[in-house]
């Protein structure tokens, strides 16, 4: 017999390949009670709405990141600015191995946000909040030990980052291919991880 948990996990699991392939408003619930095998009556137990249900995908994913990334992130062996590079470096790798290329979820969720309730939105902005603010302990650390431009903000390049890179993974999806990861590299990465002088 399947488990609450093992149900709910189901259900999460073919929701972020559907809103991933499809965004919000392509998704309808039907198709990923067929996909997950389960009945209507259950989706309903777990999740009062499909926001509701919207949110705890992106929870999840937000977590599944956090723990891939969080040996890499705090590498001491590693220079900040290595850190970095290798962070985007498995970003890439991870978004290209997708079939399709689904990209990432909370760019696919900030395109039509405006349509969501305050909540929703308040979600999603802290989790970009928190990545901007886990990229910017990095850069200030390699300011720290001289490796990037002193003059730097980090906050401010931190958020240049992630809205660069969303930007990239959107050519990605368009063009089948990593140049839009090779111009991110080319004009946003490595110029601000440039060594100073």
């Amino acid at each position: 017999m399947i488990s609450e948990h093992q149900t709910r996990t189901a259900l999460i699991s073919e929701g972020l390949k559907a809103l991933i392939a499809n965004g919000y408003d392509g998704v309808g619930i039907g198709p990923i009670l067929t996909a997950a095998g389960v009945p209507r009556g259950s989706f309903y137990y777990f999740f009062k709405s499909k926001e509701e249900f919207a949110v705890a995908v992106l929870e999840a994913y937000h977590r599944h990141y956090q723990d891939l990334h969080a040996p890499l992130l705090d590498d001491a062996a590693l220079s900040p600015s290595q850190r970095l590079r290798d962070y985007f470096d498995d970003l890439e790798r991870i978004h290209l191995a997708e079939t399709p290329l689904g990209g990432c979820l909370y760019g696919v969720f900030a395109q039509t946000v405006s349509a969501r309730s305050a909540a929703f939105r308040d979600k999603l902005a802290s989790i970009f909040a928190i990545w901007a603010a886990q990229l910017a302990k990095l850069l200030e650390t390699a300011q720290t030990m001289g490796e990037i431009d002193p003059t730097l903000d980090p906050k401010e390049a931190a958020g240049f980052l992630i809205e660069a890179y969303e930007g990239a993974l959107i050519r990605m999806k368009v063009d089948g291919n990593a140049v839009g990861f090779d111009r991110f590299r080319r004009f946003a990465l490595e110029p601000i991880l440039a060594k100073p002088g």
